[in-house]
């Protein structure tokens, strides 16, 4: 489910690490870079979301890989079909932190993957 909840007055720094954290793996330059105790919900709810599309994004290759090795056309369809819902929900939900709230991706966005 998504969830909106929007947050207070944001700094560039905040803005930048929302709008990493769903460029593919530029999500682990905001999640080493910035220290723990510096982390305020705004970025640590993003920073996981980004986290898991990653973690999801190289599950779904090296699943594909695998089965591309077994069949190779219809896999190549899916794969396109796959990384196009990638994007437009990466795109959505840069949008979304552009906007200083907090949208939940489906599927995805439910899991803590790793802790912040």
């Amino acid at each position: 489910m998504a969830s909106k909840t929007e947050t207070k007055a944001l700094n560039n720094d905040e803005m930048l690490t929302a709008i990493l954290s769903y460029i593919g793996i530029l999500v682990l330059i905001p999640l080493f870079t910035i220290e723990a105790k510096k982390r305020n919900d705004f970025i640590k709810f993003h920073l996981q979301q980004g986290v898991n599309i990653l973690i999801v994004e190289i599950i779904i290759w090296v699943a594909l890989m695998i089965l591309g090795i077994l069949t190779l056309g219809f896999i190549w369809i899916l794969a396109q079909l796959i990384w196009a819902a990638i994007v437009i929900l990466c795109v959505i939900a840069i949008i979304k932190a552009i906007q200083k709230e907090k949208w939940e991706v489906p599927v995805v966005g439910t899991f803590k993957l790793i802790k912040l």
